[in-house]
């Protein structure tokens, strides 16, 4: 089931976009906390652990443009908590890959980003951040 529809992504992101920019595509990720905390927190106790890893969760809303990767973290729905852009000309550090369930793409450089994007958390999530995560690879200068 997916998470978020279209049209509110959609409509968070093009509030973000400067006169003339066209959003080319848009995918919903989390970053969650490291692994090794995940089994420790689950392990001193399950419920309260679940709900200190949802707690910790960050969620992110990330739209492509022909200029710049926008990124909204979002929260109860798509209410936008913090926004992050990043020029498509000054890329550094990008790295992505691909898997049967989800798409990762992280970005270095002064203001770091890291999330992963389920196949299901849209409609056409799988699609959209895959299109992303090549955009970027492709337009990424050499580290």
């Amino acid at each position: 089931m997916a998470r978020f529809k279209d049209e509110p992504v959609k409509a968070a992101l093009t509030a973000q976009l400067q006169p003339g920019e066209q959003l080319q595509y848009y995918a919903f990720g989390v970053k969650q906390p490291n692994m090794g905390l995940i089994i420790l927190l689950v392990c001193l106790a399950i419920l309260p652990g679940l709900i200190a890893i949802a707690l910790l969760t960050k969620e992110y809303v990330v739209g492509l443009t022909d200029r710049r990767l926008i990124v909204l973290r979002v929260g109860g729905g798509v209410k936008v908590k913090e926004v992050s852009e990043y020029a498509l000309g000054d890329l550094h550090g990008v790295k992505t890959s691909t898997g049967s369930l989800f798409t990762h793409i992280s970005i270095g450089g002064a203001v770091p980003f890291t999330a992963k994007f389920h196949r299901m958390g849209m409609k056409t999530n799988r699609e959209q951040a895959m299109a992303i995560a090549a955009a970027l690879a492709s337009k990424a200068l050499p580290a």
